[in-house]
């Protein structure tokens, strides 16, 4: 049996952790070996919950030879340039949705990838809710057709949300 792929996962907040950290914790093939976050208090969360080698800064992460694969999740505008970086460093990428801000991104993303023969892909967790599998299954039974255009959205929001993180910023 091979030994596992050495994953380092670039962001440390809530998919980075919650998600990532976590699934690759349940899957043989794979061994979270290090974090990188800037924030020092979720190092130390990372090295308390996983054991793990930590990262402040993602050029660090990245001259680490161990590290064979790297998850970004990181806010989505950043996503496009950390990705290409780790690619150009020879790890494999698997970003957090969405991929990027625009087409621009996603194109210098795959060619990045093809340059450097390294595997780029985006996790999407929500292709096995129940909607998703619905709206498939009723494309596969060709019960509406050609379909045009498809568009789903999850938002929340509670009292909790601080407006001003990332996500609430326009330019983010």
């Amino acid at each position: 049996m091979k030994p596992p792929i050495n994953v380092g996962v670039v962001g440390y907040w809530y998919s980075g952790r919650n998600f990532h950290s976590y699934l690759i914790g349940l899957e043989k093939r794979l061994k979270l070996y290090a974090v990188c976050a800037r924030n020092p208090d979720r190092r130390k969360q990372a090295e308390k919950e996983y054991g793990v080698k930590t990262f402040s800064n993602v050029d660090d992460t990245l001259k680490d030879g161990n590290i064979h694969l790297v998850v970004v999740a990181t806010p989505h505008n950043m996503h496009a340039e950390l990705s290409i970086k780790a690619m150009e460093a020879g790890k494999h990428v698997v970003v957090e949705k969405i991929m990027c801000m625009n087409t621009r991104e996603a194109d210098a993303m795959i060619e990045a990838s093809k340059r450097n023969n390294v595997m780029l892909t985006v996790f999407h967790n929500r292709r096995w809710d129940g909607d998703y599998l619905t709206v498939r299954k009723i494309l596969d039974e060709g019960l509406l057709g050609e379909p045009f255009l498809i568009e789903e959205s999850i938002m929340w929001c509670n009292e909790r949300v601080d407006a001003s993180r990332w996500r609430s910023i326009k330019e983010m």
